[in-house]
């Protein structure tokens, strides 16, 4: 299989005046179209400094990061800015949602970036991703109407409404009870399973188990890297 990210000796050091903080040691690793990744550890291991670098938000200090092959820390802003907007869509613990605009406003916003889309084409879109995580009949809410679980699911259709290359998912459960948090990782093992290639930065032991493979992280160093079902053998 192809791979969709490519990460090569990255490191990612932050400097202060008199501290030199080593976030990310020289992490390498791929991730194949198709697969659901795990990336684990305790917090304050570099998870969310990879994820940022992962989505494009910020650049390694050293090594290389390619998204579908193309190095990504030499564009500049507003190339970034387009790959991210076209192969990359983001689910975030706290959901992110305007206010004020509706259910199928806040889906349809990452479309209105896109050139060459009419008003039809992207209504059929967000439709269909609605349709994808079963909340279409809240297409005319506002977030304040909708339960956490129906907002994070909201969240996923605006990630997958213009077709990412990848879906990055952080702590996608962090801000559910229980019964939701299921509900959303049975949405994303669904979305999996009919193709969709996703990385979930999570430091929950079970939701990293309902991914495929497990990255886990300590100390800004890669300290494992497995399929869970070789995970669950050795346990």
């Amino acid at each position: 299989m192809s791979a969709i990210v490519e990460l090569d000796g990255v490191s990612k050091i932050f400097h202060t005046e008199d501290l030199e903080t080593h976030a990310l040691s020289n992490i390498s690793f791929s991730i194949a179209k198709g697969e659901y990744v795990a990336i684990a550890g305790p917090s304050g291991c570099g998870k969310s400094t990879l994820l940022s670098i992962l989505g494009l938000l910020d650049n390694p200090s050293r090594g290389r990061c390619l998204i579908n092959g193309m190095e990504t820390s030499s564009l500049n802003t507003k190339k970034r800015a387009a790959i991210r907007n076209r192969e990359i869509g983001f689910v975030f613990q706290s959901f992110n949602l305007i206010s004020d605009l509706t259910v199928e406003e806040n889906v349809m916003l990452p479309l209105t970036y896109r050139k060459g889309l009419s008003g039809s084409d992207m209504r059929q879109r967000v439709h269909n991703a609605l349709d994808q995580v079963d909340i279409v009949h809240r297409g005319q809410h506002y977030p304040a109407q909708l339960s956490g679980g129906q907002q994070q699911r909201v969240a996923v259709a605006r990630a997958i409404v213009g077709e990412p290359s990848l879906i990055l998912a952080d702590e996608p459960t962090g801000n559910l009870d229980s019964k939701n948090a299921e509900a959303v990782m049975a949405l994303l093992e669904r979305l999996h399973q009919n193709g969709a290639t996703i990385c979930m930065v999570t430091h929950d032991p079970r939701s990293a188990a309902r991914a495929s493979r497990r990255i886990e992280l300590f100390d800004g160093r890669l300290l494992d890297d497995r399929s869970i079902q070789a995970a669950d053998l050795v346990a």
